[in-house]
């Protein structure tokens, strides 16, 4: 278990960096289809993702929040 914590707080960075590359990509392509069930899943992907976010101020949440109604 040790090994694995290690290896996640060394690759931190590319971590962090595949994950939103995989939203990136993800939202792309929902932008391109016409179904809006992808929405849903992006969406609840992204509220999970939040519950982990640094990112908590005001401005933050509201730009969240509009990303989330954007893709609806």
């Amino acid at each position: 278990m040790a090994n694995i914590i290690n290896w996640i707080i060394a690759n931190i960075e590319n971590i962090c960096t595949v994950i939103c590359g995989i939203i990136l990509v993800s939202s792309l392509i929902i932008k391109l289809t016409p179904s809006t069930k992808d929405n849903e899943v992006l969406n609840k992907i992204i509220t999970f993702l939040d519950r982990f976010s640094i990112a908590k101020t005001a401005d933050d949440k509201k730009y969240i929040e509009d990303a989330k109604r954007n893709m609806k």
